[in-house]
């Protein structure tokens, strides 16, 4: 990628939390910047993560003190880790001889909605970094957090430096966005759970998106989706191994390749799943929607959902599927609805334990059979199936958790192959 662009071009560089885990691997990343910039490419813009484990250990020590902190001290305390992250990088640089300018998101003016701890990028100031270029500066650029119309520091989302790093790409009008991990690409399968998973080497935005979104831990999906809207090339690429290793490209359909012979493309497995049952519900559709505009103010997203017809005493039934991580605050905003609509008859159910298997592939578009295939290869594993949802380019079932990994190394026999 970086022979076809020329010296001019802005690059944007992410650095996930493994890739700066220790002050060797930081060191080693530095000197590769090091080198791009003694080769002539002296736009480049780097977004890192906190160091692997560092944001666990801040949120733990949050609930410690306080389970139920405001989101204002919560996102106060998260984004420390990619602060020690641009110091560290910046540091590096410099003892590799590159001049670099060590940003902040309130110093740089990544400016987000009000939302703590799932804030939304609203716009991107670039006029430091620019100006930091004119001088022969590598910009370091923390990655995860912004600030909001109040200043108060605000985070993206678990996996956000994805986003950040999509997000400053479009704004400079990068060539294109590199997101450096400890895995060569997007594989068919987690590598962990299916041995004989393969590295795809083109991916299309649609496919690469459902996969994120289904439980592919590459790539964190707003960055996806952000990088289709403007059609942002990505790059995934190992940042422990040479500029020449194969790696995942993705990119519009048309640039990716003709991918009509691909029924499914990759399987993909989240196993972070919970079931909300609600019934009791009256015929009246405002009660759902109601429950469902609640559950969206808290940024909770809703995934498979189950609505029965009335049953003989007139009450409906809900069921639906969302991030076991939500299911506490979804218990909450609903039964605090209930209490203050006077809904007394509605119950709540909770499940958790449970996993979603998803196959992905815009060749399902035009291929018929799939969703017979795919039970089949689970019914056939004896693999009870809970919930099931589709869409022209993918299916995902819901399964017990402890059999995700037989599900999805089913789905993959069938589909990819072994």
């Amino acid at each position: 990628m970086y022979a076809s662009l020329p010296k001019t071009a802005s690059i944007v560089q992410k650095y996930g939390g493994t890739s700066v885990g220790t002050g060797e691997r930081i060191k080693a990343v530095a000197e590769r910047i090091a080198r791009q910039w003694r080769d002539g490419y002296h736009h480049l813009a780097i977004v890192v993560s906190a160091q692997s484990g560092e944001t666990n250990r801040l949120v733990d020590m949050m609930r410690s003190v306080n389970p139920n902190a405001s989101g204002v001290a919560y996102d106060m305390a998260l984004a420390a880790g990619e602060q020690v992250s641009v110091a560290l990088m910046s540091a590096a640089l410099e003892a590799q001889g590159i001049k670099a300018l060590p940003l902040l998101a309130h110093q740089l003016g990544i400016h987000t909605d009000e939302l703590h701890a799932k804030a939304r990028i609203r716009h991107i100031d670039t006029d430091l970094i620019e100006r930091g270029w004119e001088r022969g500066a590598v910009a370091v650029i923390a990655g995860f957090q912004g600030v909001n119309s109040d200043h108060e520091i605000t985070t993206l989302g678990r996996g956000g430096s994805d986003t950040s790093a999509v997000a400053l790409a479009v704004a400079l009008k990068a060539g294109f966005c590199e997101i450096n991990t400890d895995v060569d690409g997007v594989y068919t399968a987690d590598p962990r759970l299916v041995p004989s998973a393969r590295l795809i080497e083109s991916l299309e935005y649609e496919t690469a998106f459902e996969m994120a979104s289904l439980g592919s831990k590459v790539l964190h999906p707003r960055c996806v989706e952000l990088a289709a809207k403007f059609h942002m090339p990505l790059i995934v690429r190992n940042t422990f191994t040479s500029d020449s290793h194969r790696r995942t490209r993705i990119m519009p359909q048309s640039a990716a390749g003709s991918l009509e012979e691909l029924v499914v493309s990759g399987v993909t497995t989240d196993r972070q799943i919970a079931k909300l049952t609600l019934t009791g519900l009256r015929q009246d559709s405002a009660v759902i929607s109601e429950i469902f505009q609640s559950l969206g103010e808290l940024g909770i997203n809703v995934d498979i959902i189950v609505h029965d017809k009335p049953h003989a005493d007139q009450s409906l039934r809900l069921g639906f599927t969302i991030a076991s991580s939500d299911l506490d605050a979804a218990r909450k905003v609903i039964a605090e609805l209930a209490a203050s609509k006077g809904y007394d008859s509605l119950k709540i159910v909770a499940e958790g334990g449970l996993a979603k298997v998803s196959a992905v592939g815009v060749g399902m578009r035009s291929y018929a059979g799939v969703a017979g295939r795919t039970f089949n290869a689970l019914t056939s594993q004896g693999i009870v199936i809970h919930m099931i949802s589709t869409s022209e380019i993918k299916i995902s079932v819901v399964v017990d958790e402890a059999e995700a990994t037989r599900a999805t190394q089913a789905l993959h026999r069938e589909f990819v192959g072994d």
